[in-house]
């Protein structure tokens, strides 16, 4: 994928063209940094002002700009949370510009956790920080947290992460099938784990199955007025040398393009289909 992904867990993704170098988009309340580490594109929670909830009363559910971290009565979160004093273990091939931003980052964010533990934005922007820093350690420990304590359908994001940490950096496909599944349980309208079990199927995993394709059809059908997952099937086909259903692909999302009035898409498309062989 070449793509950064909305910080909004409803968000949907752009379209993406296959498995290329990753660039990471990180917006904080103080600074935004693009740090190019070769990793992959993961939500990053948009920060508000630093005081967003810093007055809150604690009832046992706290919401922030984009997510809400939610416990039982009896369950203190304090018990649950990861340590915010292990600090960045750092990749040895992160360089040195990119530590001073990431750790600057980290900081502020380690700052506003410390007053308060039910910041759910600042949990999910901390571990995309530990993911940039390949601390995957770190990451993993974040969101595996956050599993816990955010409720549906904003867990998903945490899902989406650790699908992703699991496909391109811990290289354990199993596990990234499985958090991408539960992705699509608890928030059936993203489509971000869709195309992201594509990826994995079509380049990774279980490609001698025809898992590649039913996971886009699947998409198509739940979200029919979007044109992107019959895009990315008629590309798969396009590839794999099958014309005639890269054909079919690409005109059943170019009719659904023209009936939103998506411009881009309708070109895109368009340009797609002249270049298949007649």
């Amino acid at each position: 994928m070449n793509e950064t992904l909305s910080p909004n867990p409803e968000g949907q993704p752009k379209l993406h063209n296959g498995m290329k170098s990753k660039t990471l988009l990180f917006i904080g309340g103080v600074l935004v940094v693009i740090v190019a580490l070769g990793g992959i594109a993961y939500f990053a929670s948009k920060q508000k002002s630093s005081e967003t909830n810093d007055n809150a009363i604690n009832l046992g559910a706290t919401t922030t700009p984009n997510y809400t971290i939610e416990l039982e009565p009896e369950v203190q979160i304090k018990d649950l949370a990861p340590s915010l004093e292990r600090g960045i273990h750092f990749g040895a091939s992160v360089p040195e510009v990119a530590r001073t931003a990431i750790q600057k980052n980290a900081d502020v964010v380690l700052a506003r956790l410390k007053k308060d533990l039910n910041r759910a934005d600042d949990w999910f922007t901390l571990g995309v920080l530990y993911h940039s820093a390949n601390d995957y350690e770190g990451a993993v420990g974040v969101w595996e947290f956050l599993l816990k304590v955010v409720p549906a359908p904003g867990v998903s994001t945490a899902y989406d992460n650790l699908g992703k940490l699991y496909k391109f950096d811990l290289k354990d496909f199993p596990k990234s099938e499985s958090y991408l599944k539960q992705s699509i349980q608890v928030n059936p309208n993203s489509i971000t784990a869709y195309f992201e079990l594509h990826e994995l199927y079509r380049y990774l995993y279980k490609q001698n199955t025809t898992l590649a394709v039913d996971i886009l059809v699947s998409a198509s059908k739940k979200f029919p007025a979007n044109p992107d997952p019959l895009v990315m099937l008629g590309g798969y086909y396009r590839d794999t040398g099958d014309t005639e259903k890269a054909r079919d692909a690409f005109t059943k999302a170019l009719a659904i393009a023209r009936e939103q009035n998506d411009v881009a898409h309708v070109e895109s498309i368009g340009e797609e289909l002249a270049r298949l062989p007649q």
